[in-house]
């Protein structure tokens, strides 16, 4: 406002001026001349005063939101998260997969002669489930007691292991078949499970007396193969 007020009060001394020591420039056409260049000048200056004053007002950003190298605050933009993983998503041992599968099958029924949900045999369940990871096996449980390597202690057997009795007719000879599903190698004991010809798909321990007196071996099929 006081630049204002200082323009006018030079152009009027401009005035002033050209009517008392040059006449003869000084006229009603110039002067108006004069007024509207004068006009026009005032009128730049102020928009442009006027601009720069608005771009002062333009919010600034405080110091703390800036960027500062090695610590913890971050521009405007941020990374996108790492996904946590969920807990099924998570890979798992091979034998934990296989005990996975297999436990999903409890309580199927006994089928003769059958490998798949709708019932089972004992060779039937193990075939089934090492197949659902891949891994193929032979079909009755005598021929599985030829693949793999054999685990000669209890004690170093591991979950997914394939585990060996008599059958009812004879307790020396491969009769039927279970998958490791957990170990107590202090106790030299295993827990395993096993399509029951009168149970079904269940779970039961090597200390069970029907199944301690029938044990022949185990073998290791998993990590075998190429």
């Amino acid at each position: 406002m006081v630049t204002i007020l200082f323009l006018i009060y030079l152009f009027i001394t401009l005035r002033e001026c050209l009517k008392k020591n040059y006449p003869k420039i000084y006229s009603p056409v110039q002067l108006r001349r004069y007024f509207a260049i004068f006009t026009v000048g005032l009128l730049g200056f102020q928009a442009s005063r006027s601009q720069t004053l608005d771009t002062d007002k333009l919010p600034t950003r405080p110091l703390a939101e800036k960027v500062v190298l090695g610590s913890a605050a971050l521009p405007d933009f941020a990374l996108p998260a790492t996904a946590t993983p969920k807990a099924d998503e998570v890979a798992l041992p091979k034998g934990d997969e296989i005990v996975r599968t297999a436990l999903q099958y409890i309580g199927v029924r006994y089928r003769s002669g059958q490998s798949s949900p709708s019932g089972f045999d004992c060779s039937g369940l193990t075939s089934y489930v090492f197949r659902q990871e891949g891994i193929k096996l032979n079909r009755s449980s005598r021929a599985q007691y030829t693949q793999g390597v054999p685990v000669a202690k209890k004690s170093d057997l591991k979950k997914g292991d394939l585990v060996f009795f008599g059958g009812s007719r004879s307790t020396r000879s491969v009769g039927h078949v279970g998958i490791v599903v957990d170990v107590d190698p202090a106790n030299n004991q295993f827990k395993f499970v096993h399509a029951s010809s009168s149970s079904g798909v269940k779970v039961s321990n090597s200390s069970e007396s029907y199944y301690s007196r029938r044990y022949i071996g185990a073998r290791r099929v998993l990590g075998t193969q190429e």
